[in-house]
């Protein structure tokens, strides 16, 4: 089983929009599940104004809305001690998200990596998940008990760049999870390594492929230009050189500059 780019790319997002696309893609299905969607939205707005470690009481619900409860429950959103308990309490993880918090104070104090100016990375967790998410865009080098060294190469930035994941999302994955020693100094990763991220990133928008027709051999210098010049008119051109008077056309555009072309020649 393998991870789509889809997959990485959600990996490396922080922990609020992660939650929110959750949500999302929970919602789209509730009308499959029989659940109203404008009720589930209402109450997802409530608990927006809820206080953390207040408990709220379950009366009045219909069965629609403590079937969309227990569904919070199982995501971690709410905490309820029993099922028949008949109170909830919202848990930090949906107020932030509903607050529109993008980084919640656990994970400013959870930062470990510290990036130095030759792209070297330092992450200080014992966590195989960590890691394994450096290792999309890094090249592990050493692992210690409670660090791992990694560094950030052309290499292993294309590794991540062909999965999908862009040069913003390395960068700001990088930041959400920067020690706090970093986040003191500005800009919090280091100018060289993320500009360097950005310009292997634009290494590979250096050429456009497009389907076209080539048109060349033409006799008289006048004849290129006049289909040259309708070609440019119409948007169809895509390259055009006047000295070997050659151009290329695109592949949608062929059918109208062959007719003008057979139009032209009869006249």
């Amino acid at each position: 089983m393998n991870i789509t780019s889809t997959g990485f790319q959600f990996l490396l997002l922080d922990r609020s929009s992660q939650v929110w696309y959750f949500i999302l893609k929970y919602l789209e299905t509730v009308s499959e599940r029989g659940l109203s969607l404008i009720s589930c939205l209402q109450f997802l707005f409530k608990l927006s104004f809820a206080t953390l470690g207040k408990d709220y009481s379950m009366e009045g619900m219909d069965e629609e809305l403590q079937t969309f409860l227990q569904h919070l429950r199982e995501f971690g959103f709410v905490f309820l001690r029993r099922r028949s308990s008949g109170r909830f309490y919202p848990t930090r993880l949906v107020l932030n998200i509903t607050s529109g918090e993008k980084k919640s104070h656990r994970e400013e104090m959870d930062g470990n990596l510290v990036v130095e100016t030759n792209s070297r990375v330092y992450a200080y967790s014992p966590s195989p998940l960590q890691v394994s998410l450096l290792a999309i865009f890094c090249d592990v080098e050493c692992r210690f008990p409670n660090m791992v060294v990694c560094s950030i190469s052309r290499q292993s930035v294309r590794r991540a760049f062909l999965k999908g994941i862009t040069a913003e999302q390395i960068i700001n994955y990088l930041k959400l999870h920067a020690h706090k020693q970093m986040t003191k100094t500005t800009p919090i990763i280091p100018k060289t390594v993320s500009e360097q991220i950005q310009l292997w990133e634009l290494e590979r928008e250096r050429l456009e492929y497009s389907e076209g027709v080539l048109y060349k051999d033409f006799i008289l210098p006048q004849d290129f230009s006049l289909l040259a010049n309708y070609a440019k008119s119409r948007g169809v051109l895509i390259y055009a050189d006047s000295k070997s008077r050659t151009l290329v056309v695109s592949k949608k555009g062929h059918p109208v500059v062959k007719q003008f072309w057979k139009e032209t020649q009869t006249k």
